[in-house]
């Protein structure tokens, strides 16, 4: 008798996660115009973009939303198909080169054979996702690499409508991205320098 239920337990279990949901997998993504860089420009400018420092509460791999502002919600089997702050970087670092073909871009960590001349250091204070809106609100510093100088300051805040689910939220995450690379405003910065 014992073996019967226990060739049962096993049995639900197996057929239990046969039919667990599959895992969705989202990332965010750089405007269409930048695909469609063609121009050869010769290189200015070695830019960094990094570090990004994102609040703890992103650093997860499930995507999620404020339902109110003390409750995250989680989406069960909603994922970031790469590391957020990777996402973010990546994303910056498209939009950039696409607004400074002079620029050659570059994500943390760079190797030691090809640092930037400048970094641009991103602190996210939040990037929260409602159930009706997201909010971006960060500190930008540019950083000569050499010196370690902190040649200039900005803070971006920044507003985009969206829904609370997945798809939304990778997709407003994506235009904030966007908007904030447009607005990101570098000090005069010396060629080669």
């Amino acid at each position: 008798m014992g073996h019967k239920i226990l060739l049962v337990v096993i049995t639900l279990a197996i057929c239990a996660c046969q039919n667990s949901p599959r895992r969705e997998y989202f990332a965010l993504s750089a405007s269409e115009a930048d695909f469609n860089i063609t121009a050869q420009t010769p290189v200015n400018q070695f830019v960094g973009i990094g570090p990004v420092i994102i609040p703890e509460y992103l650093q997860q791999n499930k995507i999620g939303y404020w339902k109110t502002p003390q409750q995250l919600i989680l989406l069960d089997n909603h994922y970031w198909a790469e590391p957020l702050e990777r996402g973010i970087t990546r994303v910056l670092a498209l939009e950039l080169q696409a607004a400074h073909t002079d620029w050659r871009v570059l994500q943390f960590p760079w190797p030691n054979n090809q640092r930037p001349n400048y970094s641009i250091k991103i602190d996210i204070q939040r990037l929260d996702a409602f159930t009706d809106h997201l909010v971006f609100e960060a500190n930008i510093d540019w950083i000569n690499v050499q010196t370690r100088a902190v040649l200039g300051s900005q803070r971006i805040k920044l507003r985009q409508d969206s829904r609370a689910n997945s798809a939304a939220i990778a997709r407003a995450i994506s235009e904030l991205l966007q908007q904030a690379a447009r607005i990101i405003t570098p000090p005069p910065l010396h060629n080669g320098s």
